[in-house]
Formats: structure tokens, sequence, C-alpha cells
């Protein structure tokens, strides 16, 4: 069986749990393309992206971000709405395409901060409606441990050690042993999110295609330089943009028709990894019909003066103004549903 892993740091660690299902795989073959720092989001992106460059099928997908939506729904910068059809839409595509789908839902250290363990609570049940609507199989952490998880199975807050990554790499394996179907559909809808590459923008001045290949994303990227501009066309909510932050990234604006913003690429995470390619999510409804422009304005008074779209632990950019640069792959747009639509969605099944 050949496996297709997407998920969170916790699958990129070196005794993680996947690793850990790698080492007793046998003769399944298991492919790995996890991002840390990233949510649910990122996993629908990652799905488009594969099923449109039309790489062979895997026999399966094992799905693992349900403790990063919790930390970002903690940190405020995503909400349960985007949880909820990002899921409806990742059932819809591996349905469509016949392909299995696991859900494997992790959760921060159980003494973990109180604000994390009340989005626990506003995730957990998103998690468990999709499964029980696609009827789809859902790992979750407290029933491997039979309720018996404690601090003792973190190295911090948010990841596992080698021992209980273990735990969870049998239970998977046993799962996955016990046979994989595909879910059924959750509704009759297309998917209404819209996946936009480099490839697809139109642009003006100091831009260029280049590609990129990393240990955890590979893809065309648009390099931007001051006085460049790109635009993207869509129609929706703008709630992604693949960017890679480097030692060059700068103060960037996202120009629509709600509103004008500058977002700061630049994140605290670049400390640990140095060219860090991430899904930054806005902050702000940011509405398109049409085109929406991602630029690098020359004019640095002019561009600070709009309102800032915020970033998750954002950090200065590290580069004089004029020298910095925008590394962007890609956008996802969303068309959310009502909530009278979610709640019949919800209680449909």
């Amino acid at each position: 069986m050949n496996i297709l892993l997407l998920g969170g740091s916790n699958a990129g660690l070196r005794d993680g749990w996947a690793t850990q299902l790698q080492m007793r795989a046998g003769a399944h073959v298991v492919e790995n393309r996890f991002l840390g720092a990233v949510g649910s989001l990122y996993g629908l992106m990652a799905l488009l992206k594969h099923l449109r460059e039309g790489a062979a099928l895997p026999d399966l997908v094992v799905f693992e971000y349900c403790l990063n939506d919790v930390l970002l729904v903690d940190a405020g910068v995503l909400r349960e709405p985007l949880i909820f059809d990002t899921l409806d839409a990742i059932v819809n595509l591996c349905a469509d395409a016949r392909l299995p789908l696991l859900f494997l839902c992790l959760e921060p250290r159980p003494d973990g901060p109180r604000e994390s363990r009340k989005a626990l609570a506003r995730v957990q049940p998103l998690y468990m409606a999709a499964a029980r609507r696609a009827g789809a199989p859902c790992l979750w952490l407290n029933e491997i441990f039979n309720d018996e998880l404690t601090k003792a199975d973190y190295q911090d807050e948010n990841h596992l050690t080698p021992a209980a990554s273990a735990r969870v790499a049998e239970a998977l394996l046993a799962s996955i042993g016990a046979g994989a179907s595909t879910p059924r559909r959750i509704s009759v809808e297309s998917p209404r999110f819209d996946y936009v590459d480099a490839t697809q923008a139109r642009t003006q001045g100091p831009c260029h295609l280049r590609p990129l290949t990393t240990r955890v994303f590979a893809g065309p990227f648009l390099d931007i330089a001051r006085g460049g501009a790109s635009f993207w066309t869509g129609d929706g909510r703008l709630v992604g943009l693949m960017l890679q932050s480097t030692e060059t990234s700068g103060v960037y604006l996202i120009r629509a028709q709600s509103g004008t913003y500058r977002k700061n690429p630049c994140s605290r995470m670049q400390e640990i990894v140095r060219n860090l390619v991430l899904l930054h999510y806005t902050s702000r409804v940011i509405s398109v019909h049409g085109e929406v422009e991602i630029s690098m304005p020359d004019n640095e008074a002019r561009l600070m003066s709009f309102a800032e779209d915020r970033t998750l632990l954002a950090v200065p950019p590290a580069a004089p103004f004029a020298a910095q640069r925008l590394e962007i792959h890609g956008v996802m747009f969303w068309r959310p549903r009502s909530m009278l639509h979610r709640l019949r969605a919800y209680f449909s099944r």
C-alpha cells in the first residue's frame, strides 16, 4: 500500500510517529509530506497540488492537522467556520478521487495552558463531525492511550516523546491493517476553495518565476523585488498565502476590493529554519471578486501607512527596505457557506 502522510511538526520529528510508522511499515510505501506550523488549510492545498500535478494516487491519505488547528485557533488566526469547510473539501476531494482517508488527531499536552484546552474543545467536534459524516476512520490520541495521556508523554507542550510516538505509529498501523475505505461525499456542492499557484499570476515590474525544492515543499515561486507587483484571480476571501521567508524577506502589500493592508512574512520560526516555507493565514476579512494585488511597493512611508494584517510570531525584516523581496508560491481563496448551511450539514448524519 502507498500511504501519503499530510501532517504537522510531530510528523517531521526524527523519532516522531511518521518515522516510526515508516520503520514498521513493512511492504507499505510511506510518503511524508509534513509541514509544521500550518493547519488543515495547508493540508487541503497540498492535496489539491498533488491531484493537480497528476501524481499517482496513493492508496491511503493520513491527515494529521487537528493539533495545529487547535494552536492556530488559540492564537486567534484561525476560526471554526474555515476549519469546517476545509474538512468538508478534503473529504469531498478524497471521495471524488476514490481515495481512502484516515484522520489522526493529536492534541496539546493535557496540563498545557488553559486557553489551548479551550481551543481543543472548539476544534475536536469539527473533526468528529467530519469523520462521522464521511464514514472515515479517526484515531484520537486519548483513545490510543486509553485516556491515560500524561505530561510524561510529551517533550514539550505540543510534541510527543519517541515512546509516545511509537504507540501512535503502532495504533495507526493496526488501523491501516484493518482496511481502508473511500469516504462518502459530505455534500453535493463542489469544493468552495480555489488554489492559485505562481504560474497563474499576472505580474508587473521586477518579478521572476523560479522553481524551489526543499525537504518539505517543492513548486514554482514568484520572486518579487521592490517595485514589483503580482495579480491573482479569485472569488471569495483570501485566506492563505504560501511564502518562503528568508533573510531578504520584507513587508508587502495586499490590495483588494475590501481594503488594502500591509503584511510581514518574517517569522520567529526562522530562528529554527532559516529559509522557512509556510502558509501564512490572513487575520482580516479580505474579499476578492476578480483580482487581488500582492506587491512590493518601493515607497516605505506609504506602505507603512496602511493597516496591518497580523502575522503569527512576526519579527521585523532583517534586510534594508530597498533590498527586500517577496517569494510567493500561491494563494488560497474561500467562499464561506452560511451558518444555516453549516448547521444543516453538521446535523445531516
